[in-house]
């Protein structure tokens, strides 16, 4: 039987499956690749961040260290990015022993673990009310409780609030928190022996102003310094296997070149490293943050050296 002739469409039709089976697997293999990187990618990408993450949030745990009197931070959630994230945190704080919900904060991160400048200044979440500066007032809009305000020694003001009458008409079963702003700045030794409650005292403000911005400050200032808007340091701190310490300047001095060796916060951090060491020999807390019932703080009229008193939180005591 003789062969029959091979028609050019036989050839056609095995160069089109050919191509067809070149196609598909060249799919295969682009689809299988993209999966394989992507999934590495994802890996990577994972590791990276997770990282980065637990470095900005240990960073940002060091800045509330010395900001933020009284104030704490708590569980939250995080979103991952492409080499960068998200985490928002509880507020919260502790007036003797009670729990006050203060809101919540959310950080943005890079891949190397530094927070982002524009989410390291916070949105504050409070509000000024009152029809003058005598009367004007911060509140927290999270739980309508009001914010401290700090007066500096060096500055003049319109007005400046002592509330010690506020205080007098607080429930008898409420315990407070109150700012006070010192009239020139001391050393916490000399406040040990001045202040008649200094054993009610948490949370002390320093100066972070230096020397030479006395010629600059000259003149009527509208208003204190938000408590949000602060710095300084909790008097006691945890250590060690949960031993209760007392801190003092040097302590605050060593949170400060902690903060500086992560490389971020550096436009924080810089001037109050400058601004610390000028003060620390003549006197660096200007004010403090002192919490108790409304007798114990009502002591504060005895107090000589106390240029502002204002109030914050509020509780009562059930």
């Amino acid at each position: 039987m003789e062969n029959e002739a091979f028609q050019s469409n036989d050839i056609d039709k095995i160069v089109n499956k050919a191509r067809r089976k070149s196609v598909i697997r060249n799919i295969i293999i682009s689809t299988f690749s993209l999966i394989v990187v992507g999934a590495l990618f994802l890996f990577i990408n994972g590791q990276v961040v997770s990282k980065a993450h637990l470095k900005a949030a240990d960073t940002n745990r060091l800045l509330y260290e010395i900001s933020h009197p009284n104030v704490q931070i708590g569980g939250g959630e995080v979103d991952y990015d492409i080499f960068s994230g998200s985490y928002t945190y509880n507020q919260f704080k502790i007036i003797e022993n009670r729990i006050i919900p203060w809101g919540l904060e959310l950080r943005s991160f890079n891949g190397i673990g530094h927070n982002n400048k524009s989410s390291a200044i916070a949105v504050y979440d409070e509000i000024r009310v009152g029809e003058n500066e005598d009367e004007l007032r911060r509140y927290n809009t999270t739980n309508g409780q009001r914010v401290m305000d700090f007066y500096h020694p060096w500055l003049d003001y319109l007005a400046v609030h002592y509330d010690l009458d506020l205080i007098q008409d607080a429930p008898s079963d409420a315990v407070m928190e109150v700012a006070i702003s010192f009239d020139q700045p001391y050393t916490t030794n000399e406040i040990q022996e001045i202040f008649k409650l200094n054993n009610k005292i948490t949370w002390f403000w320093v100066n972070e102003y230096k020397q030479n911005d006395k010629k600059h400050l000259e003149g009527l200032h509208s208003s204190g310094t938000s408590a949000s808007k602060v710095y300084g340091f909790n008097v006691e701190t945890l250590r060690g296997e949960g031993d209760i310490v007392i801190q003092d300047e040097k302590d605050f001095l060593v949170i400060l070149e902690e903060l500086k060796s992560t490389g971020n916060y550096d436009f924080m951090i810089d001037p109050l490293l400058e601004s610390t060491k000028q003060n620390m020999n003549e006197g660096l807390i200007v004010g403090a943050v002192i919490t108790g019932t409304k007798d114990e703080l009502l002591k504060l009229k005895e107090e000589k050296h106390i240029r502002a008193i204002s109030l914050g939180a509020v509780v009562r005591n059930y």
